[in-house]
């Protein structure tokens, strides 16, 4: 594989338009980006010197290396209609596939693999720093172990196996994340609370336990009443869902029970705290109805 090969893009959304960028930033040829929308494919074509628009074969035709930028459900439908050839690089960003949906490349004798982002794309987004889970057939590993680095990441093995789980990780730490702010937000605003001020706030103390994450771990930086063993105030926030809220209540339940688990893991005083019997209270209609 050249050092600086041809690069094409198979589906032209947000992720194909990054990294084109990125990689024609490098130095890294971008001649061609295929899509169903044609308008799409001339959008992020736009973006880069030399590049057009075209059909996923002429895509395929152009480039040493192809990334399949499509959904995850529409690459094995890609890989199956063009023509590959012997020692091509065809690559998926998908975090919950396998490489198997690009058997069809594998066949015809193309290196195949995964290189995901481990980012969410949304508004201003960058590279640095960013984690790529990759999966690759033979002399591609190291392509896009050095393209991972070469943009600001760090690349990451991920084997077949462990794909799903590691997908699921990711979900945990980006769109799961966004709906427990969501709640948040729910119970701030059945509080009587100003809705335009919620954000402001919630998304202020978010990020600063994200800081904190990210500096000290997950153990440390775990504050809140699980935290300290304080059943008293667990209680209090339980009778006040359940009132306003109790649609939460079990969303409520399994954070506290994770919680006391992972503050037993950063040895805080939390030994002989058992939620369970005063959680117990509220499943029955017990206290709080």
């Amino acid at each position: 594989m050249d050092d600086r090969p041809a690069i094409a893009f198979i589906g032209a959304g947000r992720v194909a338009g990054m990294l084109a960028r990125a990689f024609a930033d490098l130095g890294y040829p971008v001649p061609a980006v295929a899509s169903r929308s044609p308008e799409s494919a001339q959008r992020v074509a736009s973006l880069v010197p030399d590049c057009r628009a075209v059909s996923p074969q002429d895509a395929a035709d152009a480039a040493e290396v192809v990334f399949i930028t499509t959904s995850d459900g529409a690459v094995a439908d890609v890989a199956a209609s063009v023509a590959w050839r012997a020692g091509q690089g065809v690559v998926h960003c998908s975090g919950a596939l396998t490489c198997e949906p690009l058997a069809p490349a594998r066949a015809a004798g193309a290196n195949v693999g995964s290189w995901h982002p481990f980012q969410t794309f949304g508004g201003e987004t960058t590279l640095a720093g960013v984690t790529f889970g990759i999966e690759a057939d033979g002399d591609l590993l190291a392509f896009l172990e050095r393209l991972a680095s070469e943009v600001g990441g760090y690349p990451l093995r991920v084997p077949a196996q462990a794909r799903a789980l590691y997908h699921a990780a990711s979900v945990f730490s980006c769109g799961y994340l966004t709906t427990l702010l969501g709640e948040a937000r729910t119970l701030w605003t059945r509080a009587g609370l100003p809705p335009e001020q919620a954000f402001q706030a919630i998304t202020r103390i978010a990020s600063s336990t994200l800081a904190n994450i990210e500096r000290f771990g997950a153990e440390t930086a775990l504050t809140g009443p699980t935290s300290r063993g304080d059943s008293g105030t667990v209680r209090l926030h339980l009778d006040s869902v359940k009132s306003v809220a109790p649609e939460l209540l079990p969303l409520y339940r399994e954070i506290c029970l994770r919680s006391v688990e992972l503050a037993r893991q950063a040895g805080r005083p939390v030994a002989g705290m058992d939620l369970r019997p005063l959680f117990d209270e509220y499943d029955e209609g017990g206290a709080g109805s």
